[in-house]
């Protein structure tokens, strides 16, 4: 019986050591990560903090971080890589298992907070797909080890460039950036913006700062928004209003900084839009560069010293270019260019500064040369028409029935008359009925533009969306012969069309 009774006594004993024996488990709680930064595929240190309830014991106990999918992580590590409450942890004792990364505790923690820091050096890598994230932390002392999750931290879509774009459509709506004509010098207030304050003409347009959404870029709190006046023609001016703020600058401002904004807030998402005007008094080639700079230095790329963004713009300035712009309707349109180009471009040169869409919707070009008596015809596969030229009418097929507003803006731009040293425009006509086309800029009584045909004045069609017009009866709306339309006129003998 007391052998019995010591057996117990033993066993109870044995028992009761064993469970003062178990190990108290150090549960993770409230797992939270902080970033130096968090742009998409950007370098970054990685700060993550929770809490044990037990203590950690140094070189027995592990701790494990496991990054979410699509992080880099480097499979070695350097001392001072990784530390855990400040100490460096043993890269030797580091192990990495695809992103997740655990290592011995190198020295004794009680039970209480736990800040795990991969520094920048450690080569982490965010996540190149923006969006929310967690990572998990476990330690060998945990139940049964199972990680738990963080608190979620936001990747946000990267930046690898700042760009500058320039929009010239307040001056010349409707015509594509790569369009735009060389710009105009004093002396054009008929045309566009005027200022009274300013001997000349200002070209509107709007200088934009955008973030360019791929790569890489830092965020910056202090960036600076400046430009330079680089290049412009002896004795040139330039008088700039960018967003309300003049500015007047000459070859003496050659190089120098002209700030616009400074202490500026960068961001992922920035846009900024400085509603602008220019005015340049002489002919010839000016560059103004636009610049975008960040001194600071951030997490995205910690050995840069500055970002710089820059633009530089030539603006070809022509004492007389203009450009105008022909609505195109659906079926037919009997048109002709308002203005000489500079070059004798092909049709489809001509033709390009018409969004592609748009484009599409123009079936065929024909003009027909009175004095040869031949048809020239562009479109459906033909191609004897090569080429668009002043003084002549074309008859321009478009499809039906056009979508939007049912109709095709054509800018064209050239000069009112032709340069110097060329001769005042001079268009041949022969006997009987020819296509002619009207160069000028405004409405014009056919009296005065046929001048030389004076008491022989020729019998004068237009077109006005489907129906005829004749001289002296409804001539598209008025009796004014108006620009972008072409006419049919019939003249009694052979001569010239001399513009006045």
């Amino acid at each position: 019986m007391r052998k019995i009774i010591s057996i117990l006594v033993a066993l109870g004993l044995v028992l009761g050591l064993s469970v003062m024996a178990t190990p108290v488990s150090a549960n993770v709680t409230t797992p939270a990560v902080t970033l130096s930064n968090y742009c998409a595929c950007a370098g970054a240190a990685y700060n993550i903090s929770f809490n044990t309830t037990a203590s950690l014991t140094e070189g027995v106990h592990s701790v494990c971080i496991e990054f979410p999918a699509g992080t880099t992580v480097p499979t070695a590590y350097e001392a001072g890589d990784i530390l855990i409450n400040g100490v460096p942890v043993f890269v030797s004792e580091v192990t990495v298992t695809g992103t997740k990364v655990c290592f011995l505790t190198p020295v004794d923690f009680p039970a209480g907070p736990i800040l795990v820091q991969f520094v920048i050096g450690a080569g982490i890598k965010n996540p190149c797909v923006a969006g929310a994230y967690k990572l998990k932390v476990s330690t060998s002392r945990a139940p049964d080890a199972t990680p738990v999750e963080s608190a979620a931290y936001t990747i946000v879509p990267a930046v690898s460039d700042y760009v500058w774009l320039l929009d010239f459509s307040p001056t010349y709506p409707g015509i594509a950036p790569e369009f735009v004509p060389p710009f105009k010098a004093c002396g054009q207030e008929d045309f566009g913006t005027y200022n009274a304050t300013i001997d000349g003409y200002l070209e509107a347009f709007n200088l934009t700062l955008k973030a360019d959404p791929a790569g890489c870029a830092p965020p910056c709190t202090e960036a600076e928004i400046y430009m330079k006046l680089m290049a412009a023609p002896a004795g040139g001016t330039v008088t700039l209003d960018i967003g309300g703020v003049w500015f007047t600058l000459t070859e003496d401002d050659l190089g120098d900084k002209v700030v616009l904004d400074a202490a500026f807030a960068l961001a992922a998402d920035t846009i900024v839009v400085f509603p602008s005007q220019v005015h340049f008094d002489t002919v010839g080639t000016y560059q103004i560069c636009f610049y975008l700079e960040c001194p600071e230095v951030t997490g995205c790329d910690p050995e840069a010293e500055e970002i710089i963004v820059e633009r530089c713009v030539d603006f070809k300035v022509h004492q007389w270019k203009d450009a105008a712009k022909i609505t195109l309707r659906e079926k037919w349109n009997l048109i002709s260019l308002p203005l000489v180009p500079l070059e004798d471009p092909p049709v489809a040169d001509l033709l390009a500064s018409i969004p592609a869409a748009d484009r599409a919707n123009i079936l065929s070009i024909w003009n027909y040369d009175r004095c040869t008596d031949t048809w020239a015809t562009w479109g459906n596969g033909q191609s004897s028409l090569t080429e668009l030229v002043d003084g002549d009418a074309y008859w321009m097929r478009l499809k039906y029935p056009l979508t939007g507003c049912g109709n095709v803006s054509w800018w064209v731009w050239g000069t009112e008359k032709p340069m110097p040293p060329a001769s005042p425009a001079e268009y041949e006509v022969c006997d009987g009925w020819n296509m002619v086309g009207f160069l000028g800029t405004a409405d014009l009584d056919p009296d005065l533009y046929l001048w030389n045909w004076a008491g022989n004045m020729p019998v004068i069609y237009g077109w006005d969306q489907g129906c005829w017009t004749a001289q002296g009866w409804n001539l598209i709306d008025t009796e004014d012969l108006m620009p972008g339309q072409g006419y049919w006129m019939a003249f009694n003998g052979n001569g010239a069309v001399y513009v006045p």
